[in-house]
């Protein structure tokens, strides 16, 4: 059985020209809860982003693997979209999402919302 995203909340457009940039989101209580899913769209159509969320400002840095170094955070695929699990632990308040890409700009969308 598959169960429906529905929407909860502010979306975000996170761009990925300057990484260190975080862009915070207000988690709010709405007609079916607390968000539990981050929804991220990755429109480009030619590169891969990298997609890092944390309840702590100063640690996302999200970052693209390259050689010889580890990438931080999830994997987004052209054209392509992921759902992120929020922890329950820490589903009020802000949370902040940064994201790198293969390409030198671009954005990413986020939405959270209940699955």
């Amino acid at each position: 059985m598959t169960y429906p995203f529905i929407p909860q909340g502010p979306s975000a457009i996170v761009a990925y020209a300057d990484d260190s940039t975080d862009t915070s989101i207000t988690l709010t209580t709405g007609a079916f809860g607390m968000p539990n899913v981050l929804l991220v769209v990755n429109p480009d159509v030619a590169n891969v982003v990298a997609v890092n969320y944390s309840f702590d400002a100063l640690d996302t840095n999200a970052s693209i693997p390259t050689s010889g170094a580890n990438g931080i955070g999830c994997i987004v695929g052209p054209a392509s979209s992921v759902m992120l699990r929020i922890d329950s632990t820490y589903r009020t308040g802000n949370i902040y999402v940064s994201a790198a890409g293969d390409s030198a700009t671009g954005s990413v969308f986020v939405t959270p919302g209940v699955i």
